[in-house]
């Protein structure tokens, strides 16, 4: 919490984000008949030969009970919660939040809720709560404590079988680029949270964001203290090419436990104001093979320059 102001100097205290990405919560049954799709047969091949074996939900629960033990301020979630998108993995998903009982959560949505050309409000009202979605259903969620503010970007749109790519759009880049800006000028720490990741070969092709270089455009122009994403099930640290905004990518938080880059995990993420600059931490959480959390590579420090608006430290 903030600490009372002092004749014109503002004290801040850190915030600390948990960022975890692609849950794929269990499949809860077959598709309605309204529901069969191609793209969705083939997924479901996929969950029943390969997928549930490694998307377990004990290596969830380690996750989460980690993340309330450290006690975040925020949660960032960067999608997937689904396996095939059905209107009862909205469901299920929505009691799982519930029943979480987290703090002010931000959710993107991911490919697998997107897996096929349907109408999807009903779905999405679900999970309004953590969505937070604006009044212009094309512009960017925002979420804000303290002083740090999480902005969501959804890249999750229907593709063909055997693609996973995402988009942003013209238009959500364009209210993206405006809404850094407001946030800029307002002195908050700007996070970034979508699906796919905004650099490229982390992933695929077929997996890629196909607007990435616009996107990386927006923000070289009007900058962002640090962008989170997931899709790739892998822990990643790079930037921004051209910047020194840092890119976040995650694990599964609900993998098996094994190789180091790919076992459930989540980042512990401590951002603190000092008086010209933001220190972000990021402190990787990942599961064992002896089914506990410990921390997983150094933590990963960065400054980036603070624009104030009043004095403040």
């Amino acid at each position: 919490m903030a600490a009372p102001r002092t004749g014109d100097v503002i004290f801040l205290a850190s915030v600390l984000i948990a960022h975890l990405s692609d849950p794929h919560l269990p499949l809860t049954g077959l598709p309605s008949w309204r529901e069969w799709r191609i793209k969705r047969v083939l997924s479901l091949l996929s969950w029943h030969t390969k997928r549930k074996h490694v998307h377990v939900p004990p290596a969830l629960e380690q996750v989460m009970q980690d993340i309330h033990q450290n006690s975040p301020d925020l949660v960032a979630l960067t999608g997937d919660m689904t396996n095939l998108g059905l209107a009862d993995e909205f469901r299920a998903a929505q009691q799982w939040f519930k029943e979480q009982n987290l703090p002010p959560t931000l959710l993107v949505p991911g490919n697998h809720e997107a897996m096929v050309r349907e109408n999807s409000s009903e779905k999405r009202a679900l999970w309004t709560d953590w969505l937070h979605p604006q009044n212009n259903e094309k512009a960017p969620s925002v979420l804000i404590r303290e002083h740090v503010a999480l902005v969501g970007l959804n890249t999750a749109v229907p593709t063909f079988p055997f693609l996973a790519t995402g988009r942003a759009g013209q238009e959500q880049l364009d209210l993206l680029a405006s809404t850094l800006k407001n946030l800029g000028l307002s002195g908050l720490c700007r996070i970034v949270l979508l699906h796919h990741p905004p650099v490229a070969k982390l992933v695929g092709k077929r997996k890629g964001l196909v607007d990435l270089n616009t996107l990386q455009d927006i923000l070289r122009q009007e900058g962002a203290e640090m962008v989170l994403h997931g899709h790739s099930h892998r822990a990643t640290a790079c930037t921004i090419p051209g910047t020194r905004i840092p890119v976040i990518g995650t694990t599964s938080a609900s993998h098996i436990a094994g190789s180091p880059d790919k076992a459930a995990g989540w980042n512990r993420i401590t951002v603190t104001p000092h008086p010209r600059t933001w220190e972000i931490s990021v402190q990787r959480r990942a599961l064992g093979t002896d089914g506990s959390i410990h921390d997983n590579q150094a933590t990963k420090v960065y400054t980036l320059h603070r624009h104030l608006t009043k004095t403040a430290v």
